[in-house]
């Protein structure tokens, strides 16, 4: 295996709050590489967007801070505790994000060709007028019709849909070598998110670039990504390919994530199944493994200690379960 593109280790993300300290990641880690396309996935709240941000530099601290021992480190260069200038500089050209919530990423005050002539202006050696040119480029390569109009436009002349294009375009405008993509087709209709998630695969390919996909659509894992990271509770419970997966789930939770997925062609069902019980309160987490509550394969050994997830270098897949699907 090559040398990662990107490598997290230990991971872990807190926040105080009015009830105490409240750990959002704990002690997670992997590894990203050129060219590919990883799956973040998981139920809300368990920790997938946090740790997106956290990559960027972006947890507002306070109330939010990265532990002393968490490790960030793109092309071997550590990013946790790296000055807020030179993050500037590598975001939007190195490492640019697609938020989750365009109407709140993008300033009200200012035209979308504005916000993106910023960023390309920043990054690359280029006037005005050639910025200009990039961004109606851009805007046009994201489906978005008439883009030498709307590059003059100000988001709230744009439906939720033309403005998560064109945080798709902003994001894309400077090639970056990793894109992360939080729930980048949320508010698109289905033949726009295939556009879109057919341009990010042709850009992909041109920039060898990779792609940390956080996304509760299981479909679009299933189609773009190469390997899945199954994330519960602010911990990891399995990584592995897609077809490992989507066909042979080893952890419980992974399981019951994928049978909860309805399915069109199947026999007609009266209920959807879905995983019992709840997740875990963050400020009083059990001792044990923290889907031990809801697993109907849980054992005294799992409510006594949490199960450590082991990575196989070789295949890049794990499963943090003392009983594992086999």
């Amino acid at each position: 295996m090559t040398t990662p593109l990107l490598s997290v280790k230990d991971l872990v993300i807190e926040f105080n709050t009015e009830h105490g300290l409240i750990r959002a990641v704990d002690r997670i880690s992997f590894d990203i590489f050129e060219g590919e396309t990883v799956g973040l996935v998981g139920e809300s709240g368990c920790g997938k967007s946090i740790t997106s941000l956290s990559i960027l530099g972006l947890i507002p601290s306070p109330p939010g801070r990265i532990g002393a021992e968490s490790s960030i480190k793109y092309q071997g260069k550590e990013l946790v505790g790296l000055p807020e200038e030179q993050l500037r500089l590598m975001r939007g050209h190195d490492i640019s994000m697609i938020f989750q919530e365009p109407m709140t990423a993008l300033n009200p005050v200012f035209t979308v060709g504005n916000q993106m002539m910023e960023v390309i202006m920043r990054h690359k050696k280029v006037n005005k007028k050639e910025a200009l040119k990039m961004a109606v480029k851009m805007l046009e390569d994201v489906g978005i019709p008439a883009p030498e109009k709307r590059v003059h436009n100000y988001p709230h002349q744009l439906s939720g849909g033309m403005r998560q294009r064109v945080m798709i375009a902003m994001a894309l405008s400077c090639n970056p070598h990793l894109l992360l993509a939080d729930e980048p087709t949320t508010a698109l209709d289905v033949t726009i998110q295939a556009q879109v998630m057919d341009l990010m695969g042709d850009m992909q390919k041109k920039q060898n670039m990779a792609v940390i996909l956080v996304t509760h659509d299981l479909g679009v894992v299933a189609e773009f990504c190469q390997r899945v990271i199954v994330m519960y509770c602010g911990h990891i419970a399995e990584v592995g390919t897609v077809d490992q997966i989507f066909n042979r789930p080893q952890h419980p939770y992974t399981k019951g994530l994928l049978a909860s997925v309805p399915r069109v062609l199947e026999e007609k069902v009266e209920f959807l199944p879905t995983i019992s019980g709840t997740v875990p309160d963050l400020g009083n987490l059990p001792k044990g493994c923290r889907f031990a509550d809801r697993c109907e394969r849980a054992t005294e050994e799992c409510n006594a200690k949490p199960p450590q997830l082991t990575i196989d270098e070789k295949t890049q897949a794990g499963v943090a379960c003392y009983h594992p699907y086999k």
